[in-house]
């Protein structure tokens, strides 16, 4: 796409009290060889925009609009970058002109920025954050006769009625290339003129005047925290609103696909969703205990790209000893299926379903309605709900052999998981006993969690291993590759025995003791 410009906006941000002083300091006291000549003066009307739920904002980046005379153009500005004054941050500009706004602009992508914003946003409108005019006075610097940067002087209103006011801020914009140069002009700029570095960017200035939240969501979803005296129901909600909460949190991350932490920690949430749901079906509404099936359509959604950015990982490990051109056929193969695996997760995020799915859990988690027991101490409850999940796992681990098929490893491991976000329902009432049973029950699973994954990884090379259209050396590769993976595999399930007699030691009879009630 070409109708975007990328730059990297590298500038120092300071906190001035007067800025013609500011300027009568640089007209008179710029140190050689620095000189500065007048630039421009002008009116900036700035709009910033974001979902109701803060996707841009959660996902490190703000959306701007400017008018500039008859034309108009959005920027997608990256929120982090530098340290202290120093800011380094990434920017696409993207005209706006003819696109019909932000909504067309998302529709129908012209260039990076818009991309970008579709990305983020999915089908979620837009609206109106912030709105910034700022009076700027811009002058040019340079060292001798060279041109290496702009100095702007900004008074910039920010809020409205009693909550508005001015912030003066002079700011040093320089070419990246140029910043050790500008660097002493800037260190008697600030020293001279007496100024300050920048808390925060204008964006943030702003929302905290307009009294904007850029969490998740304005109203809390309620108590999330539990102790030893809480209540069964109190314990439930309090679970089930941390995980929702990790859900929508990693949304954006999950949209942007450039940390795959946000598609794994999405399908984590699902998990522990489910987890809870089905532990404390009994005490919560039949609408709420519905939203079980629609969150295993959403971990299902995310479980190929999950899987298969897994598998990559493993592979770049693997790359560098096979040889540049296997390599290079194998990595086609991945990353094919994983385009088409963010497809999906990108179709269901943006989907109708997954909307409706999210509102109905917000209001339900808020409005907190128990029904049953819910009203009993959770300390009554919590050993049996513990044993119960605890059980599963004993009995389906007691009948893995070293024989037994990947498949009991498998459903093994599902069943531990459960056990594990059980127990960390519970962890704030068994204390220290509870983490740590949790510590040797995580072990246990990401010891199975690890067999899944090489035998995956097997399976996956052995049908690349009859891709005859790989070439030989990527076919004899992908045969290696299986063989690695099988051994792998081969290598978890000998460790596998010491590992799950440690469900029954005394690290549970201590969490059994924790949990007594006594």
């Amino acid at each position: 796409m070409t109708n975007s410009a990328t730059v990297t906006e590298t500038e120092w941000q300071f906190v001035a009290d007067d800025l013609a002083a500011v300027r009568a300091w640089i007209e008179q006291e710029t140190p050689a060889p620095f000189r500065t000549d007048p630039g421009v003066e002008r009116e900036l009307r700035d709009e910033y925009w974001d979902t109701r739920g803060w996707l841009v904002w959660r996902a490190g980046f703000a959306c701007r609009t400017r008018l500039q005379g008859e034309s108009a153009e959005f920027t997608i500005k990256g929120l982090s970058g530098g340290e202290g004054h120093l800011r380094r941050r990434f920017e696409l500009d993207e005209p706006l002109n003819g696109l019909g706004g932000l909504a067309g602009a998302i529709a129908r992508p012209m260039g990076e920025a818009s991309a970008l914003l579709r990305r983020l946003v999915g089908p979620h409108p837009l609206h109106s954050v912030a709105t910034l005019t700022t009076q700027r006075t811009t002058l040019n610097l340079a060292d001798g006769d060279t041109p290496i940067g702009e100095i702007a002087l900004d008074r910039t209103t920010v809020g409205e009625g009693s909550r508005a006011h001015d912030l003066l801020r002079v700011e040093v914009e320089v070419a990246a290339g140029a910043l050790d140069r500008a660097r002493p002009f800037v260190d008697a700029l600030r020293e001279g003129a007496d100024l300050r570095p920048a808390p925060t960017g204008k964006l943030a200035a702003a929302l905290a005047a307009a009294g904007a939240s850029p969490g998740w969501e304005p109203r809390p979803l309620g108590p999330m925290t539990v102790d030893r005296l809480s209540t069964l129901g109190e314990v439930a909600y309090a679970a089930l609103r941390r995980s929702f909460l990790r859900l929508v949190e990693q949304e954006p991350v999950a949209r942007l696909g450039e940390d795959i932490e946000g598609v794994h920690q999405m399908r984590v949430a699902t998990r522990r969703l489910r987890a809870a749901l089905d532990t404390f079906h009994d005490i919560l509404p039949p609408e709420l205990a519905a939203q079980r099936k629609e969150l295993r359509w959403l971990g299902r959604s995310l479980g190929e790209a999950r899987d298969l950015e897994v598998q990559r990982e493993r592979f770049a490990l693997a790359a560098p000893l096979i040889g540049r051109k296997a390599a290079g056929a194998i990595n086609a193969v991945l990353d094919e299926r994983h385009a088409r695996a963010r497809e999906a997760v990108l179709a269901a995020l943006d989907s109708d379903r997954y909307v409706a799915m999210t509102d109905a859990m917000s209001d339900l988690l808020r409005a907190g309605t128990v029904t049953g027991t819910a009203d009993q101490p959770a300390l009554n409850a919590a050993l049996s709900l513990v044993e119960r999940r605890r059980r599963r796992a004993r009995d389906a681990g007691a009948a893995v052999k070293a024989t037994s098929p990947d498949a009991d490893y498998h459903a093994l491991r599902l069943k531990v998981r459960d056990l594990r976000y059980v127990l960390e329902c519970f962890s704030p009432l068994g204390g220290e006993s509870a983490e740590a049973y949790i510590r040797q029950v995580t072990r246990l699973q990401t010891l199975l969690g690890d067999h899944q994954d090489s035998v995956v990884a097997a399976k996956f090379y052995a049908g690349l291993a009859k891709d005859e259209s790989l070439g030989k050396g990527a076919l004899r590769a992908a045969a290696e590759l299986a063989a690695n993976a099988k051994a792998e595999a081969e290598g978890y399930r000998w460790k596998f025995p010491k590992r799950y007699a440690r469900l029954r030691g005394r690290r549970w009879h201590a969490l059994k003791r924790a949990l007594s009630n006594s």
